[in-house]
C-alpha cells in the first residue's frame, strides 16, 4: 500500500520509493510498444490527415463570388459533402441539407431556439460528445442535450420536426447506440428528425442507417481501449462546430480563420507532448530511472493508490471524466472525474495524502483563477496533486508534487492537447501494475453484447 513509507509527512517520496524492493520490481517491467502505446503515437498522423480531408488549404483555397441566394456557408473552406448533400425525397426535411437542418437549430441571438441537437454515446464516445456540446453551444449558439446511450435506447424522448439526433460509435455498431438510432427513427415525428453518425468505420449500421455521417478517419486500434479514435472525434467535432458557426451567422470570419489555423498547429503540438511524456518508452533499454521520464516517475509514485481524482473545468471536464476512465480501464485503480467546482459537494471529504488529484488547469481556461483556489483547498488537507499546464505557466510550481507542461493553444482545443498525457499515464500505471493494457480486462472493442 502507499504505507510503505509511513513517517513521510506527504506523498511518498521518490527518493524514498525508488530504493524499495517493490519499486525495484516495477521498473524492471517490460514495456510493451505496439498496441496502445502506438496508437496513441499515431495520434498527430491521424489528427493531419483529418484536417486535409476535411479543411481546404489556404493557398488552394479561393472563395467564389457570393450571391444573396447563397446560403452562409457555402463557400466554406470547411469539406464536408454528406452533410451538404440534400436530404431525399423520402425524408420530412427533404431538400434540405444535414448541415442546414443543424444550423437552424440556431437561436440566433435569440433568448430561445425552436429545436435541438441531442448526441448520444457510450464510455469514451460520451465523453466526445460531452466536449461536443461545449463546442457546438459555444461556436453556433445552438443548443446542445447529452445523454448516455444505455439510458437514451429506454426512454420516450420527446421530439419535435427539425431536431437532430447525433449517434457516436467508433465501431458504428454499438448496440445501445444502435438501437438509439433506431429509438428515434421509430418515433412518429422520426421522419422529421435528422439522424447522423459519427463513426470511425463507415462500412457500419449506424453509418448505412443514418441520414447523414461523418467518419473520424483514425484507421485500425491495436489496443483495445480508445485513444487516437477519441481525439479525431474530438477534432471532427471542433471542425463541424466551426461549419455550424459559419452557416448559422454566428461567426465572424476572422474567427474562422483564426480557429482553422490553430486546428492547423494541432498535430505538431499532440506530436510534441507525446515526445516529451513517453519518447524514453520507445528505446530499445526499458528500464527507466528517476528522472527519464516525468510521468513515469508519477507512475512509479502513485501506482500503488486506490483511488484517483482528475478535476477540469469548462471543455476540460470531459476530459478529466476521460483520464478517469482510462486510469480504471487500463491501471484498474478506483478514480472520479468531477467538475472542478463541484470537488467540494462529495469529494473533498475524501482527499489526504494517499489520494492523488490530477488537476487540468490551462491557463488559457477562463476560469483558471478558480482552478488554482480548488488546487489551494486540496493542499490544505495535505493532497497529492498532479497538475497539467502550459508551458508559460508556473505560478502552480510550489502548489503541486508534480506539474506537466504542455504547448500553448486555443482554449477551445486545449482538450486535445491535455487528454495525451492522461492517456500516457494510464497506460504506464497499467504497465507498472502488471496488467494487459492491450487487452484490459472485462472490455471489448465493438460492443454488441448486453447485459439484461
Amino acid at each position: 500500500s502507499r504505507q510503505l513509507v509511513p513517517s513521510s509527512p506527504g506523498p511518498p517520496t521518490m527518493a524514498l520509493l525508488n530504493g524499495h524492493p517493490t519499486m525495484k520490481a516495477f521498473r524492471s517491467r517490460q514495456i510493451p510498444t505496439e498496441g496502445m502505446l502506438n496508437d496513441i503515437w499515431e495520434t498527430p498522423k491521424v489528427l493531419k490527415d483529418l484536417l486535409k480531408a476535411l479543411v481546404k488549404d489556404d493557398a488552394a483555397f479561393e472563395p467564389p463570388a457570393r450571391t444573396a441566394a447563397d446560403a452562409p456557408g457555402t463557400s466554406s473552406r470547411i469539406h464536408l459533402p454528406r452533410l451538404r448533400a440534400p436530404l431525399p425525397a423520402s425524408h420530412g426535411l427533404a431538400g434540405k441539407s444535414p448541415l442546414e437542418v443543424m444550423a437552424a437549430c440556431s437561436s440566433g441571438g435569440m433568448a430561445s431556439a425552436k429545436n435541438r441537437i441531442l448526441i448520444v454515446g457510450c464510455g469514451t464516445s460520451y465523453h466526445a460528445a460531452l466536449t461536443a456540446e461545449y463546442l457546438i453551444e459555444q461556436l453556433a449558439r445552438i443548443p446542445v442535450e447529452v445523454q448516455l446511450a444505455s439510458e437514451f435506447r429506454y426512454k420516450q424522448p420527446v421530439l419535435k420536426s427539425g431536431d437532430v439526433l447525433i449517434v457516436i460509435s467508433n465501431s458504428g455498431e454499438t448496440t445501445d447506440a444502435v438501437e438509439c438510432l433506431n429509438r428515434v427513427k421509430g418515433h412518429k415525428n422520426g421522419k422529421d428528425v435528422l439522424t447522423v453518425a459519427v463513426v470511425n468505420e463507415e462500412d457500419s449500421t449506424l453509418a448505412r442507417e443514418s441520414d447523414a455521417f461523418l467518419c473520424v478517419m483514425a484507421g485500425e486500434e491495436k489496443g483495445v481501449t480508445s485513444t487516437k479514435a477519441f481525439s479525431s472525434t474530438v477534432l471532427a467535432f471542433f471542425i463541424m462546430a466551426v461549419a455550424l458557426g459559419e452557416a448559422s451567422g454566428t461567426l465572424p470570419e476572422t474567427e474562422i480563420t483564426e480557429l482553422l489555423a490553430k486546428a492547423q498547429e494541432l498535430p505538431h503540438l499532440v506530436q510534441d507532448v507525446i515526445e516529451r511524456c513517453s519518447k524514453p518508452l520507445k528505446r530499445d533499454n526499458t528500464q527507466l530511472m528517476v528522472g527519464e521520464c516525468m510521468l513515469w516517475d508519477i507512475g512509479c509514485q502513485n501506482v500503488l493508490a486506490n483511488n484517483f481524482i482528475f478535476l477540469g473545468r469548462g471543455f476540460n471536464f470531459p476530459i478529466a471524466l476521460e483520464g478517469a476512465m482510462k486510469c480504471k480501464e487500463i491501471a484498474y485503480i478506483h478514480a472520479e472525474g468531477y467538475p472542478a467546482a463541484e470537488m467540494k459537494h462529495g469529494p473533498i471529504a475524501l482527499i489526504d495524502r494517499f489520494m492523488p488529484v490530477v488537476v487540468i488547469a490551462p491557463i488559457a481556461d477562463p476560469t483558471y483563477e478558480k482552478i488554482k483556489s480548488n488546487i489551494e483547498e486540496v493542499k490544505a488537507r495535505s493532497g497529492s496533486v498532479i497538475a497539467i499546464t502550459e508551458d508559460s505557466n508556473h505560478e502552480l510550481d510550489d502548489l503541486c508534487e508534480y506539474v506537466i507542461r504542455v504547448p500553448e493553444t486555443h482554449e477551445y482545443l486545449m482538450p486535445l492537447v491535455m487528454v495525451i498525457p492522461l492517456q500516457l499515464l494510464a497506460y504506464m500505471m497499467g504497465v507498472l501494475r502488471g496488467n494487459e493494457v492491450d487487452n484490459p480486462r472485462g472490455l471489448i472493442k465493438t460492443v454488441s453484447s448486453k447485459i439484461a
